[in-house]
């Protein structure tokens, strides 16, 4: 007997070539693909949030589908300043629900309630939502997408962000929900985390030619910051770290001089990002500690912009707070202010330097595209050339490489590791061995709240 399919693709053009699929009940699909090879589009076309009425048969409702591409939920998170800078704030914030009250507003199905318990642990659940680190973040929303009743499920890159642990036991997590509920599930990732079985079906994408780019090797320009000689880069001693009114990290003494390369490791939610907040100023908890950034004591006189002005930044979440209309010349060309938006002319050496990071990642072709233009990993890159606008001495990296393919992520393996020189001082924050750099030197670990420090 001939199951109907849920839904149909016919010669759907993707890339530089077609998809035809028959999604079927209670099958997995999991679907890879490089970078810019179309699995953010395919995701939002099979969810209704693309219209295709040529190459497309829906044989249910838009409402039976749940989809969640972990990008931009506006009913969970506002993508602004101060929802950035107040989430480290131990008092008054905006307001924030709990992740438990946040879950029972889904409209759950009473018969999958339990699984927000499976993915997500007792002590994250009374948690706020503004108090989330970004994988903590990407587990609450995919436990809002299966807690929705639904006969399809559609997961775009779940496993970006997350601890090797936690990708293991999202990946066991998963294969079970599926079985459990006789569900489609379709899980569109860079790279394959399901192991071959008789009830996966894996497709590969195949990437857009006209949207690979052209890296090449960087060249620096001869300009950099102007800065004052400085040895203690970040100093902190005998801190107790609160978030959200809570302590997060006790007893931290942390000294990182100048030239040193560190790796800063540490399960989801452990305090890895809170601690680099304070390093970067955007923490105002720093004032009420024991610190040191650029051998001045905080609170000494220096502005926070002075500080940013030495560092270079990258983090998980920072292209979320763009607007997706910016185009990307101007998102780099911010990177040489600090802001969102630069208001003075640009000089010819600094495009000079920002043509040349264009270059080398790639980027060139896309300059004057907007932002919602481009993959998830696109974006990732355009915030990596952001970072590097200035040049600086101080490179902060959390999680570079995620949602990067395999190719993407050596291409800028090699740009930092030629931009490693001894007197640039490197933090990296990393999950996966497999993307530490090979200038790391020292590492440190978060455990249990306290920080450890290995040769």
């Amino acid at each position: 007997m001939l199951t109907m399919s849920l839904i149909s693709l016919n010669t759907l053009p993707i890339g530089d070539s077609t998809l035809t699929l028959d999604l079927q009940p209670r099958h997995l699909y999991e679907i890879t693909g490089p970078n810019g090879s179309g699995k953010s589009y395919l995701a939002r076309l099979l969810c209704g949030k693309v219209f295709n009425k040529n190459n497309i048969t829906r044989n249910l409702s838009l409402t039976e589908i749940s989809y969640t591409d972990f990008t931009a939920d506006g009913s969970v998170f506002q993508y602004s300043s101060s929802y950035y800078q107040e989430r480290y704030q131990s008092g008054a914030r905006v307001e924030s629900i709990k992740v438990i009250d946040f879950l029972k507003l889904q409209q759950a199905d009473p018969g999958r309630v339990d699984y927000a318990q499976l993915i997500l642990p007792p002590r994250l659940l009374e948690r706020e939502l503004i108090e989330l680190s970004s994988g903590e973040t990407r587990k609450v929303l995919i436990a809002k997408t299966l807690l929705k009743p639904a006969q399809v499920y559609i997961l775009d890159n779940p496993f970006t962000g997350l601890d090797a642990q936690s990708a293991r036991e999202l990946s066991d997590f998963l294969r079970h929900f599926h079985a459990r509920s006789g569900c489609c599930l379709v899980v569109l990732t860079v790279k394959p985390h399901f192991e071959a079985a008789a009830d996966v079906t894996n497709i590969t994408l195949k990437p857009y030619l006209s949207r690979s780019g052209s890296a090449s090797g960087l060249s620096m320009p001869a300009f950099a910051v102007p800065t004052a000689p400085f040895e203690r880069v970040f100093d902190i001693q005998d801190a107790q770290i609160q978030a959200g009114g809570k302590t997060l990290l006790r007893n931290v003494n942390w000294c990182i001089r100048k030239g040193e390369k560190w790796l800063l490791q540490g399960p989801n939610g452990s305090g890895k990002t809170t601690l680099t907040s304070l390093m970067y100023a955007d923490n105002p908890n720093a004032y009420a500690q024991d610190l040191v950034v650029f051998d001045k004591k905080r609170g000494s006189g220096e502005s926070i912009w002075q500080i940013k002005a030495r560092i270079g930044f990258v983090s998980p979440e920072i292209q979320n707070y763009w607007p997706q209309s910016a185009r990307v010349i101007d998102v780099v060309r911010s990177g040489l202010s600090g802001t969102q938006v630069l208001v003075r002319p640009v000089k010819a050496a600094e495009q000079e330097h920002i043509e040349a990071l264009l270059l080398a990642l790639g980027l060139a072709p896309f300059a004057q595209l907007n932002l919602g233009q481009l993959s998830a990993g696109e974006k990732k890159l355009v915030m990596i050339a952001r970072a590097l606008a200035l040049n600086p001495p101080v490179l902060i990296l959390d999680e570079p490489f995620q949602g990067l393919d395999a190719e993407k992520t050596t291409m800028v393996q090699q740009l930092f590791t030629h931009l490693a020189g001894p007197e640039r001082t490197l933090l990296q924050i990393a999950h996966e061995e497999s993307e530490i750099l090979d200038c790391i030197e020292k590492r440190a670990e978060i455990v249990h709240g306290y920080l450890s420090i290995h040769p």
